[in-house]
This record gives structure tokens, C-alpha cells and sequence, in this order.
């Protein structure tokens, strides 16, 4: 899922998380392979936000791992397929 600006910054509001900036080199590549999404990476691998499945108003996604580094200086990474986690997003800014 393709994140809007709004939606971005409520996931860095609640996680600190910052996705992979658009002109990134590896972008092209990344869309190529995935898809239209707003990608994120840590130190296990790359991930994409997907509507959490009991959510109608989509408010909130989960983290899929769509990749793994293939070393532990995380110099490439590997696709695999994807493998949904426990982390929950709110999708959703603290009304102020």
C-alpha cells in the first residue's frame, strides 16, 4: 500500500520509523519488484504496509516482510515471500 502524506507521518508520530525517501537510487528497482508501496527498512530486512485485514476504515496496517538482508552488513537483501508480522500501525495522527 502506497502511504499518503498524512499517513507518513502519523507512522513516524507513533513509531519514530521513516520509509525510504522516493529519490532513493534503489526506488526504481524496489517499485519494479513490489509494487507501488511506501517501503520501509531495518536491521532484518524490508518491509511494506498492508490494511490490517479487520480494519474497514484503514486506520491502521501491518508490517509485511517482502525481504531479508542476505549478510550481516546488509549490503543486499533477498526476497522471499511475504510474511505478515505482529507490528500493527496506526494509520491515524493524535488529534491535537
Amino acid at each position: 500500500m502506497k502511504l499518503n502524506d498524512e499517513q507518513v507521518k502519523a507512522v513516524e508520530e507513533h513509531t519514530g520509523l521513516q520509509p525510504i525517501p522516493e529519490d532513493n537510487p534503489a526506488m526504481a528497482q524496489l517499485k519494479q519488484n513490489f509494487g507501488e508501496h511506501t517501503f520501509y527498512v531495518d536491521d532484518r530486512g524490508l518491509y511494506v504496509l498492508e490494511t490490517a485485514a479487520d480494519d474497514d476504515q484503514q486506520t491502521h496496517a501491518t508490517a509485511v516482510q517482502v525481504a531479508s538482508w542476505t549478510d550481516e552488513n546488509r549490503t543486499a537483501l533477498q526476497a522471499h515471500e511475504p510474511q505478515a508480522t505482529d507490528a500493527v500501525f496506526k494509520l491515524t495522527r493524535e488529534e491535537s
